[in-house]
C-alpha cells in the first residue's frame, strides 16, 4: 500500500474557527488487487479514500469521524476509479489472489454468501450482475468436488488407490418458506409469500411474493446459475420442509425432469 502524493484536503474550515475541518487522503493499493461487493457493484478495489476531520478545540491530535471509501475498476466498458459512497466495513470481498497458482478465484459457497448480502440491500443486483462482472474481472469460481460413484454407490479409485473426484454440478435447494400476506386468504392466488434459500448448499435462492411471482423469479435464477456455473451439466432439487408452495416446488423440478410429490397442508 501507499500513499498518494495529494497533500490532505482542508475543506470546511481554517484552524482558527470553532469548527471541524475534515481532511483526505487516497490510499493506493498495490496489485494484485482483491476484488469486492461495494454498494450492489462488482470491482478491483484498487484505491481507498481515507477522511477523517480535526477538532480544533482539541488540545490533543485527535482524529474523529474516520470514513473509508473504495475505489473501483469495474473491467472493460466502465472507466477504473468509481469512487463508492459505501463505507468500506460494508463492503464484502468476493475474490482473492491465490500466489500457488496464480489465479484469482473464489468458492461456490462464498460467492453464495455474496448473493445472498446482495439480497439483503435496499436495491439488490442480482446474481446475474454479479456472475457477468466476476467473468469480466477474470475471477474464476471453484465449483464442489465430489467422490465418483459407479451405479451401485461403491466409490471409485484412481491410480493412485484415492476417491476419484469430480466436479459436482448437482445441487439441493431448500427454501425456508414464510407467509408475508393471506394468511386465510381462501383463494391461494393471492396469498404472498417469501423463500429464502440456504447458502451453504452452494446456490441461493430467494423471492418474495405470489406463488406464480415466485415461480417466475426461481426459474430465472436457475437460468442463471445454470448459464454461469452448471454450464447445463447439472440440476437442482427444490426442497422444503414448510409444506408450502408445493406446486410450485413441484414445476421448478419437473422443468427439470426431476419428479416431487410435494403437498401443500398450510
Amino acid at each position: 500500500m501507499r500513499l498518494a502524493d495529494s497533500e490532505k484536503s482542508r475543506t470546511f474550515a481554517d484552524r482558527n474557527t470553532k469548527e471541524r475541518i475534515m481532511n483526505s487522503k487516497l490510499l493506493k493499493l498495490d496489485e494484485p488487487c482483491k476484488v469486492i461487493y461495494a454498494g450492489g457493484r462488482i470491482g478491483r478495489h484498487i484505491a481507498t479514500l481515507l477522511t477523517w476531520e480535526d477538532d480544533p478545540e482539541e488540545t490533543s491530535a485527535e482524529i474523529v469521524e474516520t470514513r473509508q471509501y473504495p475505489v473501483l475498476d469495474q473491467g472493460e466498458e466502465c472507466p477504473a476509479g468509481t469512487l463508492m459512497t459505501t463505507d468500506l466495513e460494508d463492503c464484502r470481498v468476493v475474490c482473492s489472489y491465490n500466489p500457488a497458482n496464480g489465479i484469482t478465484g473464489t468458492n461456490l459457497y462464498w460467492l453464495a454468501g455474496i448473493i445472498q448480502y446482495d439480497f439483503q440491500q435496499l436495491e439488490p443486483s442480482g446474481a446475474e450482475y454479479i456472475l457477468e462482472r466476476l467473468k469480466v474481472l477474470g475471477c474464476q469460481i471453484k465449483l464442489p468436488e465430489v467422490e465418483l460413484k459407479d451405479e451401485d454407490g461403491t466409490t471409485l479409485l484412481d491410480e493412485n488407490g484415492k476417491p476419484e473426484m469430480v466436479t459436482k454440478y448437482d445441487y439441493t435447494a431448500t427454501l425456508y418458506i414464510s407467509i408475508t400476506k393471506g394468511d386465510f386468504e381462501k383463494d391461494l392466488s393471492k396469498r404472498e409469500y417469501i423463500v429464502k434459500g440456504n447458502p451453504h448448499e452452494g446456490l441461493y435462492f430467494e423471492s418474495m411474493g405470489t406463488a406464480d411471482e415466485i415461480y417466475s423469479d426461481l426459474t430465472y435464477q436457475l437460468s442463471v446459475y445454470s448459464h454461469y456455473l452448471l454450464k447445463g451439466l447439472g440440476a437442482v432439487t427444490f426442497d422444503t420442509h414448510d409444506a408450502m408452495l408445493a406446486d410450485v416446488l413441484n414445476r421448478l423440478n419437473a422443468d427439470q425432469g426431476i419428479e416431487t410429490n410435494y403437498r401443500d397442508i398450510l
